[in-house]
């Protein structure tokens, strides 16, 4: 199974998941988390796609741990993660609506979204 089926797979079933993140300059090491969406996201800049995923971190490690405590809502690239495994003897999870907002403008391409 793919990443983007892992993923997508998550989010019908909302189930959490597990996943290393490879951006360059950013900590190294396992994330855990709730994907809230999958989409492709067109930059109103410069008209790029990219499949991004909105993600509520729970664990694992973080850059910015300190200043935005766990859960919180992150984005991340898919062509950034590695290793998604969807936790599937995990509790499903709750939707985030502190910060989730599946009306968003964003989501005009949505692959899966709770």
């Amino acid at each position: 199974m793919s990443s983007l089926e892992s993923l997508i797979e998550s989010v019908e079933k909302r189930k959490p998941i597990s996943f290393e993140y490879n951006k360059v300059g950013k900590v190294k090491g396992e994330r855990i988390g709730n994907v809230h969406a999958v989409f492709i996201f067109t930059s109103k800049k410069s008209g790029k796609q990219s499949t991004m995923l909105h993600v509520v971190q729970t664990g694992g490690v973080s850059d910015s741990k300190e200043k935005n405590p766990f859960p919180d809502f992150r984005s991340f690239k898919i062509e950034d993660i590695s290793e998604v495994k969807v936790l599937k003897n995990r509790s499903n999870f709750e939707i985030f609506y502190e910060k989730y907002n599946p009306e968003w403008d964003g989501y005009n391409c949505p692959l899966a979204k709770v």
